[in-house]
């Protein structure tokens, strides 16, 4: 079998270390792989391929097209899909789905799609419609919680499954501390994530208890917004913003506390990572996500959504009680077993050897209609 992966990039990224996981899977099991991305880091994938995957990109370095890139890379798609002829091709992400799922139209490629957020909030209502009606042709969907799967149109949840994010235990060599907690946050530095909520919450923590710091891991657009927002509220000598770290190893090492602020998500590779290495969390209980990943009272706790005291008061009690945090962090059988690689991959097995139902299979074009379409 011949697979096509499309994600947004090659960057750092839950989607992309899914990719990654998945198109490495897959290459092994003896299927030709490529995996294609619209803009290649000027450094290279982030994510490490075997030199057997093919990876393809529409740009390299800093994307050239404004408003119009969506029209170049749907063009750029759709000779894509004509030119590798693939037997199946698994989209990442809304934007990446509407396209792919457009460019694939009266070629007879079938297409699975997963989506890896939460659409409803980080989508257009142009996008969401456009998704609306174009998931209606995808062979197969793939959510990450139930919660999500109920949120699609009901014409696409008997077709939608739900699978989670494998992750294999990490080796960390982690140095608690007894006095003191080291508080971190990992993501991309944008308004989704709600730092500067984080930022407000840590503030309110003031004066700092001596020991008890917050680094928030990551590169993105708030960088200057943040450290400005930080700088003003006199946090500069507890707060760091050191940029990505080298990996999940990295960070895990450094964390007493991992801090979910997010107005918004999907499933989290790095609350998988706390939850499986017994990193206690404290996270807003945004949709959709965190609910699902974190137990209170065993391996965390949930505050409401956007809700700034609540979320200091959490940080306040489990930065102070180094008992508790070590209570918290005792309960990752489950977290380990929901999250096995081979359990997960299975499933994405299963959905890709049985990639078209037959109820799907007959309300779609004959295979090979006008594959010469650009």
């Amino acid at each position: 079998m011949k697979i096509l992966f499309i994600q947004g990039g090659f960057d750092a990224g839950g989607a992309e270390k899914i990719v990654a996981m998945l198109a490495r899977h897959r290459a092994a099991k003896g299927d030709e792989v490529v995996v294609a991305g619209m803009l290649m880091p000027e450094k290279g994938s982030y994510f490490d391929y075997p030199p057997d995957i093919r990876l393809v990109s529409f740009e390299t370095g800093r994307s050239r097209y404004g408003r119009s890139k969506h029209f170049h890379r749907l063009v750029w798609l759709r000779r894509l899909l004509r030119r590798e002829k693939p037997d199946l091709v698994i989209s990442m992400l809304t934007k990446i789905n509407v396209l792919t799922l457009t460019a694939s139209i009266r070629t007879g490629i079938r297409v699975i799609v997963s989506e890896r957020n939460n659409p409803h909030k980080q989508a257009t209502a142009l996008l969401r419609h456009a998704q609306t009606l174009m998931m209606r042709r995808a062979n197969g969907i793939v959510m990450q919680t139930d919660r999500a799967r109920m949120a699609l149109p009901g014409h696409c949840r008997s077709r939608a499954k739900v699978i989670v994010n494998a992750c294999p235990p990490i080796p960390v060599q982690r140095q608690p501390q007894d006095q003191g907690c080291r508080i971190v946050a990992v993501g991309r530095l944008d308004p989704q994530k709600g730092y500067d909520l984080l930022l407000q919450a840590f503030a309110s923590l003031k004066p700092i208890p001596e020991g008890v710091t917050l680094t928030i891991f990551g590169e993105g657009p708030s960088r200057p917004e943040l450290e400005a927002q930080r700088d003003a509220l006199g946090l500069a000598d507890t707060v760091s913003l050191p940029g990505r770290s080298a990996g999940p190893a990295d960070w895990l090492a450094r964390a007493d506390l991992l801090v979910v602020s997010s107005r918004f998500e999907g499933y989290m590779n790095t609350l998988t990572e706390a939850t499986i290495t017994g990193i206690p969390v404290v996270a807003f209980d945004c949709d959709y996500g965190p609910r699902e990943q974190i137990f209170p009272g065993r391996n965390g706790v949930l505050v409401p959504p956007e809700d700034v005291g609540a979320l200091a008061r959490a940080m306040h009690e489990l930065a102070l009680s180094p008992e508790r945090r070590r209570e918290l962090s005792g309960h990752t059988d489950h977290a380990i077993w929901m999250h096995d690689p081979a359990r997960i991959l299975s499933e994405w097995d299963a959905l890709i050897d049985d990639r078209v139902p037959v109820s799907v299979a007959s309300s779609l074009p004959a295979a090979g209609l006008d594959r010469s379409m650009s």
